[in-house]
């Protein structure tokens, strides 16, 4: 809900004061009215604060409320809007209890009544949005991007940060463009910067039996330094309640100093549109990327997918069909077409509303343009699983599991292993840890420690190899 941000003036303030108990007992009854109205006020401050652009800026003011609740815990107005954050971060059953309390306190509180019937809708019970469309329906005094977002209430989707506060704010705005542009700056460790495998020699079919052909130049994974940098730009606009068109434009790159041939870039385009019907929302998205490197050829991807997703029980649930074109710039031979099922699901875990668990299943198949590329017909399946939730104070931790099995459909070489079929299985952990940190200039800044580790493995040796990477830097956002 963040109506209740959008309805209270654009103040700031300073965090509330906390004082002990002795320190709290000691004061005269004049003391404790001015210090109570001193309390009143810096939770009125918080409440009002303006609406966060971003996820990052919404988790940070989401932190901020937090730590301030215990001061604020009967104040209705600051009650709402931390109701109102939880719902946009996608937890309406964490939602439900502080919009709740906001309106045993303060039952004619608007902003806290259309969150708490949409946080309802969310885990399946429309009723409640229904009853207070009907019950507004005469009523002059609900501000109209209020009253708009409850008529396309079947347009709310947590996942999406699209809760009645921000359509509100778009809405207000006459359907302008929204824009949010942030950047990422990594410096850290890889163990293997090209993903090379560790050979001396190889071993090569012959009709008289294997032979070991030692390389003349060995192949040995190159490690070091490197620095990421990650920028993107993004824009979104919503024309009517439950529609939304984004466009946006990604561009990143790696530089290894001890390793420039290991570099590499690339350039992203992507244009997208959405629709809610109910509690499906469809998308239909269309992207451009461009990667390039000294050690790789440059090649294009173009991409299109239709995905179809909805809120059930408190879950996300997702289903995608996917298309993927690959144009390499110089060996055409190796041009293919891939196409792709996925189904995913994310909810909240049992028992804790600040963690979410996920998993998601993917096929694929790549099909060649040319019948004389290696391997021909490509398959692929994968399974995925996600652990992300809020750890003691601002920090946040993500992890995520992927294993994927990959196969080709005819030999790979008549030199390697009799003309076996490559088949490759990879495992892949990545952790990100992410805190909130102050910077001058930078309101949404975050502090970040990245960890990853893969492994793959082949029946051809020339497909195997291992890869740590440890990188820390900083994200911000405006």
């Amino acid at each position: 809900m963040g109506v209740a941000m959008v309805l209270c003036a654009s103040l700031t303030g300073p965090a509330l004061a906390q004082s002990s108990p002795d320190e709290s007992s000691s004061l005269s009854p004049a003391g404790a009215v001015d210090r109570l109205a001193a309390q009143h006020q810096a939770c009125n401050r918080l409440a009002s604060q303006p609406w966060p652009l971003s996820a990052m800026a919404r988790r940070a003011l989401l932190q901020q409320l937090e730590a301030a609740r215990p001061q604020c815990v009967t104040h209705p107005g600051f009650l709402a809007s931390l109701g109102g954050l939880w719902l946009e971060e996608g937890e309406p059953s964490q939602a439900l209890i502080w919009l709740e309390r906001a309106l045993l306190l303060d039952p004619g509180h608007l902003g806290a009544q259309a969150d708490l019937a949409l946080a309802l809708a969310a885990m399946g019970q429309p009723v409640a949005v229904e009853s207070l469309i009907r019950e507004w329906r005469h009523r002059t005094d609900v501000p109209l991007p209020l009253r708009q977002r409850l008529l396309a209430s079947k347009g709310y989707s947590p996942a999406e940060g699209l809760g009645a506060a921000r359509l509100g704010r778009e809405q207000a705005h006459d359907g302008r463009w929204v824009r949010v542009i942030e950047a990422t700056l990594l410096t850290g460790y890889e163990s293997n910067l090209d993903h090379s495998p560790k050979l001396t020699e190889l071993t090569l079919t012959h009709p008289s039996g294997p032979i070991e052909q030692p390389l003349e130049t060995p192949l040995v994974p190159r490690k070091g330094i490197a620095t990421t940098a990650d920028l993107s730009w993004q824009m979104a606009q919503s024309p009517v309640a439950g529609r939304i068109w984004r466009l946006g434009v990604n561009v990143g790159a790696r530089s290894a100093p001890g390793e420039h041939k290991t570099d590499w870039h690339h350039l992203q385009v992507a244009a997208s549109g959405s629709q809610q019907w109910g509690p499906w929302r469809a998308q239909v998205e269309l992207g451009s990327t461009w990667i390039g490197g000294s050690l790789n050829e440059p090649y294009r991807l173009l991409r299109t997918s239709l995905t179809g997703e909805r809120n059930a029980l408190g879950c996300r649930l997702r289903v995608a069909a996917e298309a993927e074109s690959r144009t390499q710039q110089t060996t055409f031979i190796a041009d293919g077409n891939a196409y792709s099922l996925l189904w995913s699901s994310q909810c909240p875990l049992n028992g804790s509303n600040h963690w979410v668990a996920g998993v998601a299943v993917r096929a694929s198949v790549d099909l060649p343009d040319h019948a004389e590329r290696v391997g021909g017909i490509q398959r692929l399946w994968s399974l995925g699983a996600k652990l992300a939730g809020n750890l003691a104070g601002q920090d946040r931790l993500d992890v995520n599991l992927r294993v994927s099995r990959i196969r080709d459909d005819t030999g790979y070489s008549v030199y390697l292993e009799d003309n076996a079929r490559r088949q490759m299985l990879q495992t892949q952990l990545s952790l990100e840890w992410a805190r909130p940190i102050a910077l001058k200039g930078w309101a949404s800044a975050e502090a970040l420690v990245q960890l990853q580790a893969m492994r793959q493995r082949s029946n051809l040796a020339l497909f195997r190899f291992d890869v740590v990477t440890a990188y820390g830097g900083l994200r911000w956002a405006w």
